[in-house]
């Protein structure tokens, strides 16, 4: 049985299923294939150890002069814990950190005042995001756990095609 993003059991403090980890994985990869910006543009998704990898690291410099970028930065980063959330189980290590994604790209003292807010609202809509893709999510975990490992085509094939689902149902 596959759990949905509305599963609120108590968060389990054990380490993740093999099904689990796909999931929070493919929570990041889904949410970084969407964007298609160069720091989000993947390498390789590995069940195990490796998890996410990008093509380039983020410029703090670049993120500075583009707020959206850094934005779409640090909800990617946030993702598996968001998943996590969603799912009700305990996040394992992120890959990006979030908190130093945001601390780095930050220059202004009001700015870093307010850093905790800003994670908060950027939070709030990686969660919204990943609730509108969980199909896509749960089609590149399907994946990931057929597989171990995708590339950055197979996942964007695989957004595609739940893509092509959802909008074939809905018309």
């Amino acid at each position: 049985m596959t759990q949905t993003p509305l599963h609120t059991e108590a968060v389990s403090a054990h380490l993740p299923s093999a099904d689990v980890l796909a999931q929070l994985l493919a929570a990041e990869a889904v949410l970084a294939c969407l964007t298609g910006r160069a720091p989000l543009r993947l390498e390789t998704v590995r069940l195990g150890a490796g998890g996410v990898t990008y093509a380039a690291t983020p410029d703090p410099r670049a993120m500075r002069s583009n707020r959206g970028l850094l934005d779409e930065v640090v909800m990617t980063a946030l993702a598996p814990g968001v998943a996590a959330e969603l799912l009700g189980v305990a996040s394992p290590t992120p890959g990006r950190d979030p908190r130093a994604l945001l601390a780095d790209a930050l220059t202004e003292p009001e700015e870093l005042a307010t850093l905790d807010a800003y994670l908060l609202v950027l939070k709030g809509r990686a969660r919204a995001a990943l609730r509108r893709a969980w199909a896509e999510v749960q089609v590149v975990a399907a994946g990931l756990r057929e597989y171990g490992v995708l590339d950055a085509q197979a996942v964007g094939h695989r957004v595609a095609c739940a893509q092509g689902i959802r909008g074939t149902l809905l018309n």
